[in-house]
């Protein structure tokens, strides 16, 4: 996103990444997000199913039907229109889920794809399948994650209770109409310190000294949102949001309150949390000491041994 920080600049080759993660871990379920109009479905079937044998059955696919149309330029390949995206990522998704599941081979007739004789051998150690999450926002996008994802990653577009309430709501109900369930999870930025007031002098410092406006406005360009119709203080709201924890939901104050966050979360229907930090090597080890054991007392997580 260019600014100082030149946010998001340098990242891992996920799948890579998360054959790694998954050697040296035994109990976390890891993910690897596949940006479905640059790989082919074959590849990226066998790619999954290796690093599903590799985790011992812990992983999981997050499929991106594609936005930044620098990324579909840098590979030469065709971006198009909004809605067609999520028809193409539904063929994909299905023809995915045929390789991981189909033990002879099959020949695959579709708008898209068309390929003769294809198999995928082994299969996944997770039956029938992987589990696949989406992050559509749009009503496209909504839509395909209700018929085609396991989970539904959501930026809660209000943070007050009902309204959460309801977009959680829609986007599960969307799902039973058709007679699937599909989870629900949403992305949150957690600050936490023993007083409320350390917490929230540590988000206005780490925000408003030490934030990279630059990069957020450029993000703002590259989303192509229209600031001149934002309403009054949205705009400022926006940028704030997205230096804290890249526009999730705020936790902020003590192990307690961001208990009660995660509570009123779940309250709504939320599944479950991607959980930001700025400084994961000592506020990871926080999580585990003083609020993990919170989660365990109010029923949010069981205990693991």
């Amino acid at each position: 996103y260019g600014g100082p920080t030149n946010f998001n600049n340098a990242t891992f080759e996920s799948f890579t990444w998360a054959a790694g993660i998954g050697a040296i871990t035994s109990h976390i379920g890891v993910f690897a997000t596949c940006h479905v109009p640059l790989f082919n479905p074959v590849m990226a079937a066998k790619m999954a199913t290796t690093v599903d044998h590799v985790t011992r059955g812990r992983f999981c696919l997050n499929v991106v039907c594609g936005w930044f149309k620098g990324e579909f330029d840098m590979f030469d390949v065709e971006m198009r229109n909004h809605d067609e995206r999520y028809v193409y990522g539904a063929e994909w998704v299905d023809f995915i889920r045929r390789l991981w599941s189909e033990e002879e081979a099959f020949d695959f007739n579709g708008d898209y794809f068309n390929s003769k004789g294809a198999w995928s051998q082994p299969k996944p150690i997770q039956k029938p399948y992987p589990p696949i999450m989406n992050a559509g926002g749009s009503e496209a996008g909504q839509e395909f994650a209700a018929t085609t994802a396991d989970m539904n990653f959501a930026l809660l577009k209000a943070h007050e209770f009902d309204a959460g309430k309801a977009q959680v709501d829609k986007l599960k109900t969307m799902a039973r109409a058709i007679g699937r369930e599909v989870q629900v999870w949403v992305h949150v930025y957690v600050v936490c310190r023993e007083t409320e007031k350390e917490a929230e002098d540590y988000l206005d410092y780490y925000v408003r000294q030490k934030g990279d406006y630059e990069a957020v406005d450029n993000l703002l360009d590259i989303f192509e949102v229209q600031t001149e119709t934002l309403p009054e203080g949205a705009l400022e709201q926006f940028r704030f949001h997205f230096i804290a924890g890249h526009g999730g939901y705020p936790l902020v104050g003590t192990p307690e309150q961001v208990v009660d966050g995660l509570q009123t979360l779940a309250d709504i229907n939320v599944d479950g949390c991607l959980i930001s930090r700025v400084n994961y090597k000592d506020e990871l080890r926080q999580w585990i000491d003083e609020v993990m054991p919170l989660m365990v007392e109010t029923g949010l997580r069981l205990a693991v041994s």
